[in-house]
């Protein structure tokens, strides 16, 4: 594997899908309001939004504070330096991506986006098949048996 190549080929950079689907809800709220979710503040939305936010930041700081502990770069399009096992990635192989799906849930929740509840779907398809299949593929070629002992011990998303 070339310098220049140490990276997986990931198909969009997850932060940047994560920051275009909640934009997306927003639009199509706008443009074509479901109104199934309960009205914007309504208890039955908030508190279970809100907690959905927390665990979502919860996770996807911690994953990077993992990352960074261990000294390997949380941006994927930069080398994988050291497989990571501790903190969240000893129950999920994708804290930080898993956070950036729940986090959808929670704004849809929260706000009353009806439409970032199938926008989260597509999300995750899009984390899955675009950036999560395609970093493990690198992170095998690249660890070998140390990964894919990660992969047998720890599930991919929940």
């Amino acid at each position: 594997m070339t310098e220049d190549r140490d990276r997986p080929d990931i198909v969009i950079f997850p932060p940047l899908a994560s920051a275009i689907a909640p934009a997306a809800a927003i639009v199509l709220e706008w443009l074509v309001p479901l109104g199934l979710l309960p009205a914007p503040g309504a208890w039955a939305g908030l508190v279970p939004g809100l907690v959905l936010l927390l665990l979502a930041g919860g996770l996807a700081i911690s994953g990077a504070r993992a990352f960074k502990r261990a000294g390997t770069n949380v941006n994927p399009h930069q080398p994988a330096l050291k497989l990571v096992e501790t903190g969240p990635y000893r129950f999920t192989r994708n804290p930080m991506y898993l956070g950036m799906v729940i986090f959808q849930i929670g704004l849809a929740l929260t706000f009353s986006l009806d439409w970032a509840i199938p926008i989260a779907v597509i999300l995750w398809a899009v984390l899955h098949y675009g950036v999560v299949l395609r970093e493990e593929e690198y992170l095998t070629a690249k660890f070998g048996g140390a990964y894919e002992g990660f992969l047998r011990r720890t599930r991919r998303w929940l």
